[in-house]
């Protein structure tokens, strides 16, 4: 009987205590009001859309007609924050670019006259991997500089011509060409601020084969890119 009663007032002692000390965790409010989580360390994931023109800046001879040759894409980046201010990226995307040539001689991709109207168009899945530094640990408030390089791998391209014949208007196009190399790469700077970023992306390859003899097209664009993401 000793034993029991000794055995059930050990019992009780630890449950009274047990009681005593959750209470206390669970509703200390300075403890609780200290709690803090700090996202400025976490890993960022981003969907960014882009638009810009090619042009033909750099470029000894004027190929194409600026506002005709826009280029679009879009894309998801996934962030990593190396040490203070600096971050590493990596990001998947598609993109739709555009050339609108001029009728000229030297620019005649299938024939030998000129057309009203010319659009050479290509397609690309893309990959890019680069740096970025910035002056705020909150992304939303923050002035950024980012470096990138990128590769693209075709996935279409066409050919299109139009033209008016007295009241008719005809179009003829062509696909799957050839004459197109399967890949380029080159590489993209921006600056910005918070979800709106401005961009220059340079070409180091050629998109037209070297054999096919056509001019190479103008490499350097510019444009604005707006991003939304979170940790």
């Amino acid at each position: 009987m000793k034993q029991f009663l000794l055995l059930f007032s050990f019992l009780v002692g630890n449950l009274v205590f047990a009681q005593d000390y959750l209470i206390k965790e669970r509703f200390d409010p300075d403890n609780f009001s200290d709690v803090k989580i700090d996202t400025a360390s976490s890993n960022y994931h981003r969907l960014k859309s882009s638009w810009g023109l090619n042009t033909n800046l750099n470029e000894d001879d004027e190929l194409i007609s600026v506002w005709g040759s826009n280029l679009f894409s879009i894309s998801y980046a996934y962030d990593k924050p190396l040490f203070k201010g600096f971050h590493w990226n990596f990001g998947i995307g598609y993109n739709w670019d555009n050339y609108r040539l001029k009728s000229r001689n030297d620019m005649m991709l299938h024939d030998s006259i000129g057309h009203d109207k010319v659009k050479f168009r290509i397609q690309y899945a893309s990959l890019n991997t680069g740096f970025r530094l910035q002056t705020s640990k909150d992304y939303s408030t923050s002035f950024y500089l980012e470096v990138n390089g990128y590769f693209n791998v075709k996935t279409f391209t066409k050919y299109t011509t139009w033209d008016k014949l007295e009241s008719m208007k005809i179009v003829n196009s062509a696909s799957r060409l050839s004459y197109v190399n399967p890949y380029n790469y080159g590489f993209e700077a921006k600056i910005g601020y918070g979800s709106i970023s401005f961009y220059s992306r340079y070409r180091l390859s050629n998109i037209f084969d070297s054999e096919s003899g056509y001019r190479e097209l103008p490499r350097l664009a510019l444009g604005i890119t707006l991003e939304v993401g979170e940790p």
